[in-house]
């Protein structure tokens, strides 16, 4: 079947519904809010100083894992819990992946578990990850600026390509406009619409960068004629020949190339969870229990580093705009 080896197809996602359904409920839009409120600040407090480099090098940031996050009620809550430490600059929060950014001025606040503290305090339980210097947030920047061009997010290493991003939104998009015509995204409701699968393709990208994160960590592969059997097992079940699969593929905007990559991404996904996570489960529900702690423990390791600021503007617009209700 040599032929297949150049396939691929959006439908693929079929071959792995039930974990990725698990997946969507878990998963939120929400991701930290832009750096443009610290950068804004710093430049002001430049004016301020006579030597701005002094400035600089006394902020530093800590990212704190916090759990029950889940509107922008909640957001307001912990920005109002650390409001009264001193020293604080400004406090980015990403619901989605339950992390906290703060910066802060280090010769003010010397002892960064007093914020952890105090998220706990508002009822969001918190625990320091990772305090990074001056030096380091310079250097976090300037790789930002540098990936952008290419990349629009690492998952803690993982970098999601900005092909892919753009590949699945032309996809979104097509199909949106073969049901609701070519002028959808013309007028205010389209714009909406077109920001919300932003975000939606954003979320399923982390997602599939979470476990692609701890599957490098362990060094976990699949065979390649394990991918070509998946390939035929799934052109079987949903009756396709070459040239019918090739053509519905090309009439979605999948190219081949990108189609084949991420079919094995999918199917080395399923193999690592069947074999690695899920193997000692003796049913259905256990089989959930199980991944739902593994992926939560997953996420929360995850270190989302956005390139693109604009996306994680946006995503962070949304996640502020949304409603309570997730939380229990």
């Amino acid at each position: 079947m040599k032929k297949f080896k150049s396939l691929f197809t959006g439908k693929i996602l079929i071959l792995v519904l039930l974990v990725f359904c698990v997946i969507a409920v878990a998963a939120s839009f929400g991701y930290k809010s832009s750096t443009t409120g610290i950068k804004t600040q710093l430049a002001t407090e430049v004016k301020k100083e006579s030597t701005p480099n002094d400035v600089v090098e006394k902020i530093s940031k800590v990212v704190l894992n916090v759990r029950d996050m889940s509107c922008s009620g909640c957001i307001a809550t912990i920005k109002g819990a650390v409001s009264d430490i001193k020293g604080i600059k400004e406090t980015l929060v990403d619901i989605g992946n339950g992390k906290v950014e703060i910066y802060y001025d280090n010769k003010m606040l010397t002892d960064v578990s007093r914020i952890a503290q105090a998220i706990t305090a508002s009822g969001y339980p918190a625990n320091v990850q990772k305090v990074f210097s001056p030096e380091e947030i310079r250097k976090e920047n300037a790789l930002a600026a540098a990936k952008a061009q290419y990349y629009i997010i690492s998952v803690g290493g993982y970098e999601i390509a900005r092909s892919d991003f753009d590949t699945e939104l032309e996809v979104g998009k097509k199909r949106y406009s073969k049901i609701y015509g070519d002028n959808l995204f013309k007028n205010a409701q389209g714009e909406s619409l077109l920001d919300n699968l932003k975000a939606q393709i954003i979320s399923r990208l982390i997602n599939e960068g979470i476990f692609m994160q701890e599957i490098n960590r362990t060094g976990f592969r699949v065979d390649p004629k394990t991918v070509e059997i998946e390939m035929n097992a799934f052109l079987k079940e949903h009756s396709k020949d070459f040239e019918t699969f090739k053509n519905s593929l090309m009439e979605a905007g999948y190219d081949p190339n990108y189609f084949r990559k991420k079919f094995e991404t999918k199917v080395l996904i399923k193999r690592y969870l069947n074999e690695k996570i899920l193997a000692d489960a003796s049913n259905d529900f256990e089989k959930q229990s199980q991944f739902n702690a593994w992926f939560s423990n997953a996420k929360t390791l995850a270190e989302v580093v956005y390139y693109d600021k604009n996306l994680e503007r946006l995503v962070a617009k949304l996640s502020a705009s949304s409603g309570c209700g997730g939380r229990s």
